[in-house]
Order: structure tokens, then sequence, then C-alpha cells
């Protein structure tokens, strides 16, 4: 499964993984307590509206081959779990609070930042956030290392590096030096600090 024969790990809905009736969900403790790296996957529709707010061209990047995908999904995002578990991780992207406070303190999830940025061009967009981050895939990866360990930091930070540098990860922008990104980063960091000024308004 996926063009560039790499190697794949747990797939999660982010709507399963939400809280019910107030309740955390049951779906969220399947992701193991370990360190480890994750990705997220838009489909087509959704990578398309990314590429364009951020000034790219689909059939371009398609053309060149910069970007890991499978089943018409496009991988946008890796990040990383290692003072915490990837179940912590996730679940901060999936369901932070999400408020006002949350935002001028730049606590809310870098992951969220991003998405309110080009999906409503204000941080504070809390159903617009949820409404996309719903429609992705998050795929999990775990390290056999200790949380909080400085082989597990060596380990999964090298993964991180080499899966960024390696593929283009349109909505990373710490060490991002894809030579495809480097316009698309410009525009984010862009966008993000017009939706986090909109925001506190």
């Amino acid at each position: 499964m996926g063009e560039n024969k790499m190697m794949h790990g747990f797939f999660f809905e982010p709507k399963e993984l939400r809280p019910v009736d107030n309740e955390k969900s049951p779906k969220l403790n399947e992701i193991e307590n370990r360190p480890g790296y994750y990705k997220w996957w838009a489909n087509k529709k959704d990578f398309r509206m990314i590429l364009s707010k951020l000034g790219a061209d689909f059939d371009t990047i398609i053309r060149e081959n910069v970007v890991e995908c499978f089943d018409e999904f496009y991988c946008v995002y890796v990040g990383i779990a290692v003072k915490e578990s990837v179940r912590s991780r996730i679940n901060w992207h999936v369901n932070d609070k999400h408020d006002k406070k949350r935002v001028e303190k730049g606590y809310l999830s870098t992951l969220r930042q991003t998405i309110s940025s080009i999906v409503a061009n204000n941080q504070l967009a809390k159903k617009e956030t949820n409404d996309f981050i719903d429609r992705l895939k998050v795929e999990v990866f775990y390290s056999n290392y200790e949380i909080n360990s400085i082989e597990a930091k060596t380990e999964i930070e090298k993964i991180e590096k080499d899966l960024i540098q390696a593929k283009l990860r349109v909505l990373n922008i710490r060490d991002n030096e894809h030579p495809s990104a480097q316009s698309m980063k410009k525009t984010l960091q862009k966008l993000r600090k017009e939706s986090k000024a909109k925001a506190l308004e």
C-alpha cells in the first residue's frame, strides 16, 4: 500500500477519538501509551484546498512526485511524541480545548493553529478546525524505547527529520527544508500570524 513502499502503521479516524457523552473515547485508548511518531493524511479534495491556500498547484505537485500518498490520501503533516505518549499527543491535536486563552498563550496544538489558519483564517475557529480534522486520518507508529528516554529522542527525531526531507509535508514548518516546501512554508507562516491576530482582536 503506497506508491513509495513505505512501511505503514496503525490508522485512526479522528472523529472516533473524541469524547462520547463527556466520557473519554474508548478508541483513544487503542493508541498505545508509548513514544513514537505519526502522520496526518488528507483526502484529495482537502489536499487540493490546502495547496490552493498555500499558492501551490495540485497537478504540478503530483507530476513532480514529491508527496507521499496512497488510495488518494496525501500525507500533509508529520509529528512526534517523545516526552509523552503518542496517545497524549494525538489527544492534544484532536481534543484541544481551543479557546482564546490557549490561542493567546500559544498553547494551542501546532497542527490546530495551522489548520484553523488555512480553513478559516482565524485561530479561534474551533468548529471549522474540528470539522476538517475529522476528515483526516492519523497514522501512528511506536518506538520500543521508554517515554522521554535519550534513545527514544534520538530515534524518533531522526525519523521525523528524514520523513520531512524525503517527501513534501505541506503543513510542517519547523525543520522543513524540503525544496518544494519553501514558498508554501512562507505563506503558511504569514497565514498563521494573520489568523492569530484576527483571533485576538
